[in-house]
Order: C-alpha cells, then structure tokens, then sequence
C-alpha cells in the first residue's frame, strides 16, 4: 500500500480560527440534503391528501414546494411541520368517514325510491344503473348523487302529476310509513349544526306526522339535498384551514430563508473582520520586535493599528446590531410557527369531538348503531376467543308512537331521552347501550350469566315500567318487550341480531310487556 500524501489544506495551519474544515462542510451538506429530503417526502403526502380538490391549496402547495427546493436549512420547520402532517393525515381519515357515511345515505336512499311503487320501468333501470357504478373520487360522487336527485324529481313529478285514482292501488301505505320512520330515525342520528341541521329537524317533525306518500318521498329528497349541502360545507372549511396553514407555512419558510442567508453573511463578515483582527495583532507584534532596529518607527505603527482597531470595533458593533435584528426575526418566526401548531391542536381537538359525537346518539345521549356495530364486532371477538356467555337484547317500547300522536314528539322525545338513561342505569360498567333505530334500544351483556342477565333484563322492565312519567298533566305508563338471545356455536353477529329481532317480534304478538329468550 501506498502512503497518502496530506493534502495543501490539511498541511498548513488554518488561518482562521472559525474556518471550517472541509469534512465538517460535507456533514452539513449531507445533513442539509437529509431535512430537504424529508420535507419533499411532507409535501408529497400534502399533495397525495388534498390533490384535486382544490386548486387554490394544490397551488399553494406547489408554492411551498418550489421554496423549500430553494432553501439549504429548514431544519426549525421540521418539528412544527410533522404536526401539520399528523394533522392532515387525520383529517383525511375524517373526510373518509364521511364520504362512507354519505355513499350510505346514497345507496339507501336509492333503495328506498326502487321500492316506490306504479314508477316507469326506464326510471327504475336509470336506477338500477346509477346504484351499479361505482363513483371512484369526489367528482363522480357528486355527479351520482345529482343523478339520484334528478331520479327523485321525476319520480316525484310522476307522483303527483298522477290521478288520485291511479295512485292508490300502487301504494303500500305499510311501506311508505316504514321509510318515514327509518328516515326519521336517521336524521336522529346525524348530527349536523347550522341551518341544515334546523330544516333536517323540520323534516323530522313533518316525519312523525301522518302525511302522504308523495310528502314522504319530496322529504327524503330535501334530507338528502340538506346531507350534501352539509357534507360540502364541511369539506369547504377543511379546505380553507389547509390552506391558511399552508399560506403561514410559505410565508414563514420565506422568512427562514431570508434570515438564513443573513446569517451567512453575518458568518462571513465575522470570518473577514477576524482575519483583520488577526493581521492587525501580527503588525503590532512584529513593529515591537523590530523596537531599536534602523528605520523602525514603532509609534506610527501603533498608530496604525489603533486606527485599523477602531475600524473593526466599530465594524464589529454593526455585526452585533444585525445579530440582534436577526435573533428578533426569528423569534418572530418561532411565534409564528407556535400560534399554528396551536391553530392544528385546536382543529384535531375539534376532529376529535366531531369523532366522539359521530358515535353518540344526538337525542338521547347513549350510544349509536355506528358504535353499536363497532362495540359488537369487539365484544364478538372476545366471544370467540374466551366462549364467555354473550347475551344481546332488542328493547322496544310498547305504543310508543301512540305518546308522540298524543302529545308531540317533543314530548316523545323527552320520554325517550328519560328511557334511555334509566336503561343505561340498570347495566353494569362493563355492559353497552345503544340506540338501534326510533324507540328501539340494543344491550349488550358480556359475561353475565343466567342470573345476571335475568336480573338486568327483569330491572330494566320493571324501572321502565314505574317512571313517574306526566305529561299535560296526565301519568302515561310505558312498557317495553324484551327479545333476548345468546351467542354460541357458530354464530356471528349478523344472525344473532336477527334472533333476538325474532323474539322481539314473539313479545310483541304475544301481549307486549314481556320477554322473550330465543
């Protein structure tokens, strides 16, 4: 092997005291190259999340791309950035949510109007088509829902355009009145705020009264129109918040950018006024060597370099003053970069009450069929994995709907709300309570055996029972039938359910105020 010959630079001592040597510089290269590397990895995923829709924020976004591409340390962005990227990550599983949610109400309420009866047969196959296609993206969700929508005002103009004698053989009163209460039940479940959410509540009132099946049909369609004006508006607001965080974030990485080649000069002023310094300090040190020599003239050279001082000093003072300006701008940027991390804490905290309320009965306050099916599938699990007896029960009140035409369904609701908690009450910590659907109620009992569960279901009907509910001056009692039944073999939540619905079913015929194990 050959012996390395040492480099010029590494031969000779540094001139400078704060030169760097060229190593050092590669490791800030390569570390500079690594934060700009991830943060091109930020703003691909920002492009992936909101790409398509909105110009405004994929614009923005380009913006943002093109400055970090021009800047050599961001390194102050990266922390603050990460939280953006949690933020919009989270965001992204919300607007999901939300989508599946709408596709939901689009297929149902699709299923509802094919089963109107006396509509053309070419309005029914546009339907059947329409329900077919898959929509793969928001446009095309969108124009399948404005396809349901016209499908609903030809139907509806076909419905009333028709003679009273012509419509009444076709229509199944049985039916229509069921698509009145599952879409009453529905708007129970959403929790919309705003405008929207006063008209879907008018609609419910219209709902719980008796009314036509041409009305039935013109609500469903205002509820779904009412659905999408809210789903957009929501969309439309997380778009603006992405891009005011984006427009902060360009201005703030500008910022950065500015204060960073400041602080390259401040670096290479320093260097230059060291190396005068430096050669000052040699001119003194050599005139007071050459002290005695012929033609040494030591005072004039101090003089010199007292004048060459006051020059650096004052040199060094305007340094100081940028130093300050520069500390102050960037304190200004950690500021800025602090207010919006508190602006995305906010809006998860926001997302977060929006995800807790999206599994909560907005009426009564206990649980949804959402987080029933969730609840469900969890306890279900363990079932299969422990074989610790699982019980499911369906409550239903008894002539319930007899106390809303009565007395209202503010009262009704009020009743319900009272129910709900007295069930709620009777379970153990480990049980769960959810509303299925108008006055039905689902219980879930995880390892209760026969006693227990006996007892829980005797308390709830007894508790139920003995309210002191009055209303209009008059005590209405209120039962409720019971259907009951247990996991076991092969059983999966699906057909329990459907069990339990069947007993349900059996305490009803039977005389009401009961229950039934199946």
């Amino acid at each position: 092997m050959t012996k390395s010959t040492p480099s010029p630079l590494s031969a000779q001592p540094a001139q400078a005291g704060n030169n760097a040597s060229p190593s050092t510089y590669r490791e800030l290269a390569l570390k500079s190259r690594r934060e700009i590397h991830s943060l091109k990895r930020l703003v691909s995923r920002f492009i992936a999340t909101c790409s398509g829709k909105n110009n405004l924020v994929d614009q923005k976004l380009a913006e943002f791309r093109d400055v970090l591409y021009s800047t050599q340390d961001v390194s102050a962005l990266l922390p603050r950035l990460a939280v953006i990227e949690r933020m919009v990550g989270h965001q992204n599983m919300t607007q999901a949510k939300a989508q599946s949610h709408l596709d939901e109400q689009f297929h149902t309420s699709g299923e509802t109007l094919q089963r109107v009866t006396g509509l053309p047969a070419q309005l029914k196959r546009d339907l059947r088509d329409l329900l077919a296609q898959p929509a793969n993206g928001d446009t095309e969700r969108t124009q399948h829902l404005i396809k349901l929508l016209q499908l609903y005002e030809r139907a509806v103009t076909l419905q009333v355009a028709r003679p009273r004698t012509q419509q009444t053989p076709d229509i199944d009163n049985d039916q229509i009145r069921r698509v009145a209460d599952e879409l009453q039940n529905l708007i129970t479940e959403l929790d919309i705020n705003g405008q929207a959410g006063d008209k879907l509540l008018e609609i419910r009132r219209e709902l719980l009264t008796d009314i036509s099946p041409a009305t039935v049909v013109s609500l469903t369609l205002a509820a779904l129109k009412l659905i999408l004006e809210a789903t957009q508006s929501e969309r439309r607001a997380s778009q603006q918040f992405l891009s005011q965080v984006n427009d902060d974030l360009v201005s703030i990485s500008q910022q950065n950018t500015r204060a960073h080649d400041h602080a390259t000069q401040l670096r290479l002023a320093h260097q230059g006024v060291d190396q005068r310094l430096d050669r000052t300090i040699n001119d003194i040190e050599h005139e007071l060597k050459r002290k005695g020599a012929a033609k040494a003239n030591p005072e004039a050279a101090l003089t010199q370099a007292l004048a060459e001082l006051k020059v650096i000093a004052q040199e060094n003072k305007a340094l100081k003053n940028r130093e300050q300006a520069l500390e102050e701008q960037l304190a200004h940027n950690q500021n800025q970069l602090s207010a919006l991390a508190e602006q995305t804490l906010d809006q998860h905290r926001r997302v977060g009450d929006q995800e807790r309320k999206r599994l909560l009965d907005p009426l009564t306050r206990v649980y949804n069929r959402a987080a029933l099916n969730d609840r469900l599938e969890h306890e279900y699990r363990l079932w299969k994995k422990y074989q610790r007896e699982f019980c499911l029960a369906v409550i239903d009140l008894d002539h319930f709907k007899q106390v809303n035409q009565q007395f209202g369904y503010e009262v009704g609701d009020k009743a319900l709300k009272i129910i709900a908690r007295s069930i709620y009450q009777c379970l153990r910590d480990t049980d769960f309570i959810a509303r299925f659907g108008g006055e039905e109620f689902v219980i879930l009992l995880p390892d209760a055996d026969d006693e227990t569960r006996t007892d829980i279901l005797a308390n709830i009907s007894h508790t139920i029972r003995k309210l002191p509910l009055k209303f209009k001056n008059e005590r209405v009692s209120i039962s409720v039938s019971i259907g009951a039944t247990l996991f076991q073999g092969e059983d999966t939540p699906t057909p329990v359910l459907e069990r339990a619905d069947q007993a349900l079913y059996q305490a009803k015929n039977s005389g009401r105020n009961q229950i039934i194990w199946c």
